[in-house]
């Protein structure tokens, strides 16, 4: 895996990404559940990261609807495939008692990752848009976004519980608007981040936890929507931190960090797909912690990197 090193941002962002995401679902693992957090931040740097990521190559090099989607399922579906087949399918015992529906739900759509569901329509959405060719317009979508997100966050969700990112499609809103948040961004000046946003940063993140704990006490349900509304600053100086000079020249000059995020990095949708049945390993909520930790990580980058080789010669196989 080779990375351009003007990306070095970027590829520490993925790599944050991932390692939150992952991070959030390991709960059991950890000696004090709460350390288990941060996929839900995580999320959110990834559908900006991918419709930054888009829009920047949009600039460069313009294809045809179909072409351009087609890379997109070639980037994807491999991987995906791999994986249903491997527990899902297999050793999870789907070959005893699917139908056909199941196959299609599993293999083509919604699949088992809520999060290639909802790419496969974002990327529709936003090509549209990158297509026009006026930043403006990623606003715009924001903003219209925002109507259907206050009439579902008033007339459907349980305000008493934290709904906001649970199972079902009210998220892929908030999710949406990230995504073209993240494809403005690709027209935009992005400053290198600064001390003063570094504390900026974490008064955000204050703020964020806070609405988190209060909710988990049963308090201040009305107000979780400040947790979406907190996720945008948050996300947006992440990237600017980013650029500072203690990523780029310290974190992301070190050859061992480097090599270690760059792996992770280009192993972000693998990992994304793996980590729920590695996680479910018997073996590995056995052992004590942090070893635990350690047998997942391994066990999860292993077993991405051999998916990601074969989705590879899938992928020549066309």
């Amino acid at each position: 895996m080779i990375y351009i090193q003007d990306r070095r941002d970027t590829v520490f962002l993925r790599f944050l990404a991932i390692f939150l995401i992952a991070n959030s679902h390991l709960d059991s693992l950890y000696p004090f559940p709460q350390l288990a957090t941060g996929g839900a931040l995580g999320n959110a740097l990834f559908f900006m990261l991918s419709g930054y990521g888009l829009a920047l190559s949009e600039q460069k090099k313009e294809r045809p609807f179909l072409l351009w989607y087609g890379r997109r399922i070639a980037r994807i579906y491999p991987s995906l495939v791999l994986v249903v087949i491997a527990f899902h399918f297999w050793l999870w015992g789907g070959w005893r008692t699917w139908k056909i529906a199941d196959y299609l739900t599993a293999f083509i759509w919604p699949t088992p990752a809520w999060f290639i569901s909802a790419l496969m329509i974002f990327y529709i959405i936003l090509f549209l848009i990158m297509k026009m060719k006026k930043p403006g317009i990623y606003l715009i979508g924001m903003v219209l976004l925002l109507v259907p997100y206050l009439y579902f966050y008033a007339t459907f969700l349980d305000l008493s519980l934290y709904t906001i990112e649970g199972p079902g499609y009210f998220k892929w809103i908030f999710y949406l608007q990230v995504m073209l948040f993240g494809g403005y961004l690709a027209h935009s000046t992005i400053n290198n981040g600064r001390l003063g946003h570094f504390f900026l940063l974490l008064l955000c993140l204050v703020a964020y936890y806070s609405i988190l704990f209060m909710i988990k006490l049963g308090h201040g349900g009305q107000l979780q929507a400040f947790v979406h509304v907190l996720t945008m600053p948050i996300i947006y100086l992440t990237f600017m931190l980013s650029r500072s000079w203690f990523v780029l020249c310290k974190v992301m000059a070190s050859r061992t960090l480097f090599f270690i995020i760059s792996l992770i990095a280009g192993l972000t949708l693998e990992i994304y797909l793996l980590q729920g049945p590695v996680y479910a390993n018997k073996q590995i909520q056995l052992l004590a912690f942090p070893v635990n930790i350690s047998a997942f990580w391994i066990a999860v980058i292993v077993l991405s990197l051999l998916t990601q080789k074969a989705a590879g010669l899938l992928r020549r196989l066309r």
